[in-house]
């Protein structure tokens, strides 16, 4: 199987999965990252990952007898709600009202629980 590249774009869903795996291993290094995704990357991709969510105040970084390591410093929530808060800023910033308008028309597909969830934190966060 080839490894992907350095060079290819390292998108949001590379992030939350090793964010994933940092969380169930509570303390770990890119090396011990790059198992965990069976090997599908070059370790240069995951370090840079890792070292981008680090500058990113996502991660704490460790050095050690010149091991690096990296551990959560957010937890899933948090992180959840700052990619989320991001994808809806870019978003809107994009498309503006036509945004807003087709978020209205996917909230009207969601299960009648959900979409009463998602109703009530609407109205608790409009104040």
């Amino acid at each position: 199987m080839k490894k992907q590249s350095n060079t290819q774009v390292v998108d949001g869903k590379l992030e939350t999965l090793v964010m994933e795996i940092v969380w169930g291993k509570k303390k770990c290094s890119p090396r011990e990252v790059l198992v965990e995704l069976k090997n599908k990357y070059a370790l240069t991709t995951i370090s840079t990952v890792l070292e981008r969510l680090y500058l990113k105040k996502m991660l704490v970084k460790n050095k050690t007898d010149g091991k690096v390591t990296f551990s959560p410093k957010v937890s899933q929530e948090a992180y959840s709600d700052s990619v989320v808060k991001k994808f809806i800023n870019k978003t809107v910033a994009s498309f503006g009202d036509l945004a807003v308008s087709s978020f209205a028309k996917g909230v009207e597909q969601l299960p009648d629980k959900k979409r009463k969830e998602l109703v009530e934190l609407l109205k608790k966060h409009e104040k």
